[in-house]
């Protein structure tokens, strides 16, 4: 078999666990929750849409392979959703950084283009870049939305931590491509979880 055809399907078949990677585990009932390959692929969806919608000062097709990109240690390592990061503290995200690292090092070795793929990772999680900032604020925007959309009532837990996406949001905004609707974008999407909250007598954390 030609290598290059190979190549493509050795990648291909390392990531297909994504597909069934559940996320928000620690947060949401089990029939309101959705995959990383479905998380990936809306992500990628909202970059596009609203870096071309409000003329975005970044390289568009990057930060869209970056969305599809960023998560894909996890079709090994499995999701931990932004609830259980938290209790279990900075050591154990520091951990969890080494060990995806190591893991999409070892997806991507041997592979034609796997430089190409682990640069674009890396990219998103030294956050250096102003492509690597916009989707991780999005990132987090998803993560709302998502919870936003099927509804507080499938929320397992007595609090909800509001301003888990503002870090990002604030590195971006700092940026020369940082445009106002962004904000607005998450004050809206944080808006409806509070209103949502209140009426399950859930508490808000800041």
């Amino acid at each position: 078999m030609n290598k290059k055809i190979n190549d493509i399907f050795t990648f291909l078949r390392s990531i297909r666990g994504l597909e069934t990677t559940p996320r928000y585990t620690s947060t949401l009932k089990e029939d309101a929750r959705n995959t990383v390959a479905e998380h990936s692929w809306h992500l990628a969806m909202m970059v596009m849409l609203v870096a071309t919608e409000f003329n975005v000062k970044i390289d568009i097709q990057k930060a869209v392979a970056m969305a599809l990109l960023h998560d894909i240690a996890e079709a090994t390592t499995g999701d931990f959703d932004a609830y259980a990061q938290i209790a279990l503290g900075s050591s154990f995200v520091e951990k969890k950084s080494k060990v995806e690292e190591t893991v999409v090092a070892k997806m991507t070795q041997n592979i034609g283009f796997g430089e190409r793929i682990f640069k674009l990772w890396d990219e998103f999680e030294k956050q250096e870049t102003n492509e690597a900032k916009f989707v991780k604020a999005l990132d987090k925007l998803e993560g709302f939305l998502h919870i936003s959309e099927v509804g507080i009532q499938a929320y397992t837990q007595k609090e909800f931590h509001i301003d888990y996406a503002d870090k990002a949001f604030k590195a971006f905004a700092e940026t020369e491509a940082h445009f106002p609707e962004l904000s607005e974008m998450l004050a809206a999407v944080k808006e409806d979880i509070k209103t949502q909250c209140k009426k399950a007598g859930i508490d808000i954390v800041s």
